[in-house]
């Protein structure tokens, strides 16, 4: 019952009422206004940071990754020279 109200009233307003449904300044607005350029540095600076952090977490993963498998190669290599 819900679920029906919400993609009625959804549905309602996309179409009866577009003005609701439009975009943000920065995709739809005056692109010279200056909260429109403020907005597009600040979603750049943002999406800046995200990628830095998430690049160094991947790089951090896969330098453990690599150190495990260079450690685990390197105790195999001693339990076949205590074996001989």
């Amino acid at each position: 019952m819900i679920k029906k109200l919400f993609l009625s009233s959804f549905i309602y307003f996309t179409f009866f009422l577009p003005d609701i449904a439009l975009a943000c300044a920065t995709c739809f607005g005056d692109p010279n206004a200056a909260a429109t350029q403020g907005m597009n540095k600040a979603i750049i600076t943002m999406l800046g940071i995200t990628g830095g952090v998430l690049s160094g977490v991947g790089s951090s993963i896969y330098i453990l990754n690599r150190r495990s498998k260079k450690y685990y190669n390197s105790l195999s290599q001693e339990e076949k020279s205590i074996e001989e």
